[in-house]
């Protein structure tokens, strides 16, 4: 799977030279989030062909546009944004969300499997399974807020914008699901006899490196 390792001013440079009509750029911007965009829809919207669709018509809508947006150093806050709201518009289209639903329902951090022959490793990989599992079982908005910032690197302004809340509510949200998170993980390594000597935030830098 093609990774972003783009800096703010690659991602500046790149997202202009699509801009400009450079397809090769188009292409570029392509192959490194489309896998990752839909991973979030899906995360949003348990619909893989309105998830499928949504995309599609994403990313034909800013090719169409692209004279007319504007510049971003984030290409991936830039079109997490754009997918949130076209999956939410189609939702709402076809009647299966209300004012007062989240769409952010079966949400799992899916984290790709890998092998591995280090004892350290795999005392690590048990660790991250049983933080992935209390993630999962935290509140559908604490999850996407942990998603968007810890998994995706947004920063607490953009994850508010991509949600279309207030900061204090992502604040309040992010503080409220750490600390939940830390009793939770703690009790696990309690139950379990798990050692462990890397505090909650490190482990979910850990997964982020995964993604």
């Amino acid at each position: 799977m093609v990774r972003d390792r783009l800096t703010s001013q690659e991602n500046l440079l790149l997202w202009d030279e699509f801009r400009s009509g450079d397809p090769e750029a188009f292409s570029r911007i392509y192959e490194l989030f489309s896998a990752d965009l839909y991973r979030y829809g899906y995360n949003l919207v348990r619909n893989k062909q309105l998830v499928e669709d949504c995309l599609h018509e994403l990313f034909l809508h800013i090719y169409n546009s692209r004279q007319r947006i504007g510049p971003t150093d984030n290409i991936r806050f830039y079109m997490y944004r754009a997918l949130r709201r076209r999956l939410t518009d189609a939702l709402v289209r076809l009647k299966k969300l209300d004012s007062q639903a989240y769409i952010f329902e079966s949400a799992e951090f899916l984290v790709e499997s890998y092998e591995t022959e280090l004892v350290e490793q795999q005392t690590l990989d048990h660790q991250r399974q049983i933080v992935i599992a209390e993630l999962n079982r935290l509140p559908k908005r604490q999850r996407e807020i942990l998603y968007l910032v810890f998994m995706k690197g947004l920063t607490y302004s953009q994850a508010a914008e991509v949600m279309n809340i207030t900061m204090k509510s992502v604040y309040n949200t992010i503080h409220v699901a750490l600390s939940a998170l830390r009793t939770s993980v703690a009790e696990r390594f309690d139950r379990e006899w798990v050692f462990i000597n890397v505090t909650i935030v490190a482990l979910m830098g850990y997964l982020a490196a995964l993604y």
